[in-house]
């Protein structure tokens, strides 16, 4: 399952999770929140789930203190830290992060390569030289060793280029929200499974999938936040290529114009087609349904839950004083509508 918010919001939704039976719970991170800390407040406050981010920033911090982060969080979860790293979009890279957004996957690569290198700080010396990472530790006598023998880390990864990367240097893809069981089978997979021979590795790295997720008895308005969801990501231009092996270019191309004007009129150019192929939304007993369907069609490794992010913005909510709200009140339906499966 997915956590969007912030770290009150994220520990308490966790522990819920973890007495409801999920297997895990998954940070993210925006301009305004970190995916590092929730993490570690969740590791303190549980003691079976694991605890993944989807995604940090994988050129948000330098490597030596994205591996101190990592192995912190590793101490205080005793080894239930799954480290997922993403990109970004070049204009986030440039104006969030105040990276030059050039050679992008390179970049991505080396950060990994040197946290990993960084993981096993200790009585021997660090060294790593990349293009653009350079990192050198003397020995460090009084660092203890991690939880963990090898840091898991996964990659987001849609375009070709950054799905190379995961296969060559991480444990594992995360795919996209909006990459659906086809998707995954048709396009990701078969370049991870390639990438991954051309490097010589004996199998290809796992796969996490995210599926956009809203429970409510209000079929209509799940409908219209999923449709928000899509619509917040088909705006891009990075996603047109997914929006092409679905079928979906003309309404692609129509929330692209809407969505710099009126964002609402991007979301009402969502097709049911789009709702029906890129979410589960509705009530409880048919999200159950669908999910266990998505399941049974094993594409993927792992399924994350995801409750549209864009129920943060919610109006209402920000009126009210508890900006939080909403999007609380949504992921918690998504909780106990597992809860009762197993009850």
């Amino acid at each position: 399952m997915a956590l969007a918010c912030g770290p009150a919001d994220a520990v308490d939704l966790a522990v819920r999770a973890e007495q409801a039976g999920f297997d895990s719970v998954w940070t993210t991170e925006f301009s305004w929140r970190s995916a590092t800390v929730p993490m570690a407040a969740i590791a303190v406050a549980t003691s079976r789930i694991t605890i993944g981010s989807a995604i940090a920033y994988a050129l948000g911090r330098s490597p030596a203190m994205l591996a101190a982060e990592a192995r912190d969080i590793d101490e205080v979860s005793d080894g239930r830290l799954i480290l997922g790293l993403g990109s970004a979009q070049p204009s986030r890279i440039r104006d969030w992060l105040g990276i030059d957004p050039t050679d992008v996957t390179g970049r991505v690569a080396e950060v990994v390569e040197a946290v990993q290198a960084l993981w096993h700080i200790g009585p021997e010396p660090v060294q790593y030289r990349g293009r653009h990472v350079n990192v050198r530790v003397a020995a460090t006598a009084g660092a203890y060793p991690p939880r963990s023998p090898r840091l898991p880390v996964l990659l987001a990864a849609v375009n070709p280029k950054m799905v190379r990367v995961a296969a060559s240097v991480a444990d594992g893809l995360i795919a996209h929200p909006i990459v659906d069981g086809s998707a995954l089978r048709d396009l990701v997979k078969p370049q991870l499974e390639a990438a991954a021979v051309s490097v010589h590795r004996s199998r290809a790295p796992m796969v996490v999938a995210m599926l956009i997720v809203v429970v409510n008895d209000d079929e209509e308005a799940a409908r219209r936040d999923a449709a928000a969801q899509i619509a917040f990501y088909a705006q891009h231009n990075a996603y047109a290529p997914l929006m092409r092996h679905y079928g979906f270019e003309r309404a692609a191309a129509t929330i692209r114009a809407q969505a710099a004007v009126n964002f609402s009129a991007a979301v009402s150019a969502v097709t049911n087609e789009m709702i029906d192929r890129l979410a589960v939304a509705g009530p409880a007993q048919r999200v159950r349904r669908r999910v266990a369907e998505r399941l049974d069609a094993r594409d993927c490794d792992t399924l994350i839950l995801h409750t549209p992010s864009m129920l943060m913005s919610d109006a209402a909510a920000k009126a009210s004083g508890d900006s939080g709200r909403t999007y609380r009140d949504h992921v918690s339906r998504l909780i106990d509508a597992f809860t009762r499966r197993r009850g």
